[in-house]
C-alpha cells in the first residue's frame, strides 16, 4: 500500500511542484538551464526574460514562450505581396530575451550552453575558462561566483538576475517540462486519465497522467507530464546598490587617543566627520590624525601578492583602491584617520581594526615626516623597504655599465618572491624560514652564472653560483670582498639547511651563526637585509662607476 502510495505522488509529481512553487526563486542559486534524463524521468529547465508589459499575457498559457535554441539573431517577414522584413537582435518581435542561449554545430563541433553577454557585461564579470564559470570581483577585489557551466546545466546567482531585470525593467521566466514514467499500468494505480491547470501567482502549469502506449520499453506504462512557468521578479531598483543607486558606506571607529583616565577615545574615519586645514568640522579630529596598527595587519596582503601590493609608503589593491600607509615606523603601521575612511570599503576598515592599537605617545616615521609634511624626497628606513630600492636601483646601474643583470630577473612564476620579500610581521619560525628563501631566490639563486661565467678563466667555469660570483670579482681586481662572501656562503647554508632541507645538526650549527637562539627572528632577518645593502652599496662603489643612478640618490619610493 505504502509503495502504492508512493508511485502516486511520484507521478503526481508533488515533489517537482513543492521545489518550483517553494524553491526556484527564493535560493541564492536557480537553475535557468537543465537537460537530464534517466530511466524513469527526462528533466528539462530554460529561461526567458520577459517585458513587465507582457506578464498577464505571458500568464494565460501554460506553454513556453521561449523554445531552447530559439532567441539568435534572425529576421521576419509581413505580409503577402508586399511583403516587408525586419531584422530582430532576438528573432522576434514581442520584446521576449534569451538569458541562456543554447549553441549548436550539427555535430560539427560540441554544442554548449552560454549566457547573454549583455547580463555578463551589466555585472563586469569575468569568464574562469579553466573551471568554466564567470566571477564577479568586489570593491575589495574579493571573487564571488556568479555563474556556473557545465554540459547539463546553468546556474546563476540569483541576486545578481534579480538586479539585472530590475534594470531592464523585465521578469525571469523560469518554464520546467519534467517527464515520469511509471512500470505500473493505469488499471494497477487504481486511477484514470487526469489532467489539471492550477494558476498561483505568477506560476502556471499544466500535469497529465495517462496510459503511454508509445513505448517498446516494457517498464514504461504509465506517463506524467508536468509543464508550465514561473515568473520572478528583480528587485527595486533603488534597492539594487548598483550606481546610481549604491548603497552608502558605513565607517569604523579607530582608536585616536586616550582620556585622562587612559581610556581610548575613539571616532569615525568618515573624512565627511573630520576636520581639515579649510575649516571643516571645528573641534574634530583632523583628518590627517595618526593612526597606529599592528604589523601583522599586512600579513593579509603578503599572502596574496597576486592581488596585494606592498610597497614603500603605499598598499595598492590592483586597480581598485590604493591607501596610503606609513610601513617606515619602527613599530607599527601608519594610517591617516581620513584616509583609512576615505579609500578602504567597509570590509577593509573592519579587517584594519583588529589591529588598531592605542597610539602610547608614537609618532610617525621621519621618513613620512619628511615626505609628508616637509615635502621632502626621502629614501626608505625600513630594512626591506630599503633593499628593494636599493636593489632596483643597482640593477639597472649594473646593466648600464655591464650590459647584462648581475641578478637574473625572476619568472613570473617566482615574482611573488619578490613581492612578498619583507621583515617578518612577527617572531615567527615559519614566516623567517619563508622569507629566507624568498630572499635566497632573488638574491642567490638568481646569480647571473651564465654572464659571469664570461670573465673568469676556463677553469673557473665549472664553478657554482657563489664560486663563480667570487673568481668575479678577483677578475676585476677586487680583494677587500671577503666578508660580503662570507656573508652569500653562510646565508645560502642558512637556507640549504634549515629551508631546503630538514633541519639537523648543520642547521644548528648555521643557527649559531646567526645567532637565532640569541635574536628574536625579526632582528636576525632585518640584519641579514642590511648585510645585502652592504653588499650592494660596495659593488656600487667599486665596480658602477655611472653617477645617473646612483644608490644613494634620495626618493621617496613610490
Amino acid at each position: 500500500m505504502e509503495d502504492l502510495k508512493t508511485k502516486l505522488a511520484w507521478l503526481n509529481q508533488e515533489d517537482s511542484i513543492d521545489f518550483i512553487e517553494n524553491k526556484v526563486g527564493k535560493e541564492p542559486w536557480i537553475t535557468v538551464y537543465l537537460s537530464h534524463k534517466s530511466d524513469f524521468e527526462d528533466i528539462g529547465f530554460f529561461c526567458a526574460l520577459i517585458p513587465n508589459s507582457k506578464i498577464e499575457d505571458v500568464l494565460n498559457n501554460y506553454s513556453w514562450d521561449l523554445r531552447i535554441g530559439s532567441g539568435m539573431p534572425g529576421c521576419i517577414t509581413y505580409g503577402g505581396k508586399d511583403s516587408v522584413t525586419k531584422y530582430f537582435r532576438f528573432g522576434n518581435d514581442d520584446g521576449i530575451e534569451p538569458l541562456v542561449l543554447c549553441r549548436d554545430f550539427y555535430g560539427i563541433k560540441p554544442s554548449y550552453q552560454e549566457v547573454s553577454e549583455e547580463f555578463c557585461l551589466f555585472h563586469n564579470l569575468f569568464y574562469d575558462s579553466k573551471n568554466n564559470k564567470y566571477l564577479k570581483f568586489d570593491e575589495d577585489g574579493n571573487e564571488e561566483d556568479i555563474i556556473l557551466l557545465d554540459d547539463k546545466e546553468v546556474k546563476i546567482k540569483l541576486k545578481e538576475i534579480k538586479q539585472f531585470i530590475a534594470f531592464k525593467e523585465m521578469h525571469l521566466a523560469v518554464y520546467f517540462d519534467i517527464i515520469r514514467y511509471s512500470n505500473k499500468t493505469l488499471e494497477e494505480l487504481g486511477i484514470d486519465e487526469n489532467q489539471e491547470i492550477p494558476k498561483k501567482e505568477k506560476m502556471l502549469y499544466h500535469l497529465s497522467i495517462a496510459k503511454f502506449d508509445y513505448s517498446m520499453i516494457e517498464s514504461h506504462r504509465t506517463i506524467s507530464l508536468l509543464i508550465g512557468k514561473k515568473l520572478i521578479e528583480g528587485v527595486s531598483k533603488v534597492e539594487s546598490g548598483i550606481w546610481p543607486y549604491e548603497k552608502q558606506k558605513e565607517h569604523t571607529d579607530f582608536i585616536i587617543g586616550v582620556d585622562e583616565n587612559g581610556e581610548n577615545i575613539i571616532h569615525s574615519c568618515d573624512p565627511k566627520k573630520l576636520a581639515n586645514y579649510f575649516g571643516a568640522n571645528p573641534g574634530a579630529p583632523h583628518y590627517l590624525t595618526p593612526i597606529f596598527f599592528r604589523r601583522e595587519v599586512l600579513n593579509k596582503y603578503f599572502a596574496n601578492p597576486e592581488k596585494f601590493s606592498i610597497g614603500d609608503g603605499h598598499l595598492r589593491c590592483s586597480g581598485l583602491w590604493g591607501l596610503r600607509m606609513d610601513n617606515n615606523h619602527e613599530k607599527y603601521v601608519m594610517v591617516f584617520l581620513g584616509d583609512l575612511g576615505q579609500d578602504l570599503s567597509s570590509k577593509e576598515q573592519l579587517y584594519w581594526k583588529n589591529f588598531n592599537i592605542t597610539p602610547d605617545g608614537d609618532k610617525i616615521s621621519k621618513v613620512a615626516w619628511k615626505r609628508g609634511f616637509l615635502a621632502e624626497f626621502a629614501d626608505p628606513e625600513k630594512a626591506d623597504l630599503l633593499f628593494k630600492y636599493k636593489f632596483e636601483l643597482f640593477q639597472k646601474k649594473w646593466i648600464k655599465e655591464f650590459g647584462w643583470p648581475l641578478f637574473k630577473p625572476l619568472t613570473t612564476e617566482d615574482q611573488h618572491y619578490y613581492i612578498a620579500l619583507r621583515i617578518p610581521l612577527s617572531n615567527d619560525q615559519a614566516e623567517f624560514d619563508q622569507q629566507v628563501l624568498a630572499l635566497a631566490k632573488v638574491f642567490i639563486d638568481s646569480l647571473n652564472e651564465e654572464c659571469l661565467k664570461n670573465f673568469i678563466p676556463p677553469k673557473g667555469k665549472d664553478e657554482k653560483g657563489i664560486s663563480k660570483f667570487e673568481m668575479f670579482l678577483t677578475v676585476e681586481g677586487l680583494n677587500d670582498f671577503q666578508q660580503h662572501i662570507k656573508f652569500l656562503r653562510d646565508f645560502y647554508d642558512l637556507r640549504s639547511s634549515g629551508v631546503g632541507h630538514r633541519k639537523g645538526k648543520k642547521y644548528e650549527k648555521i643557527a649559531a651563526t646567526f645567532q637565532l637562539a640569541e635574536r628574536d627572528l625579526i632582528v636576525v632577518f632585518e640584519d641579514i637585509l642590511k648585510k645585502a645593502i652592504m653588499l650592494l652599496q660596495y659593488l656600487e662603489e667599486r665596480l658602477l662607476i655611472n653617477d645617473e643612478c646612483n644608490l644613494n640618490t634620495s626618493g621617496n619610493g613610490s
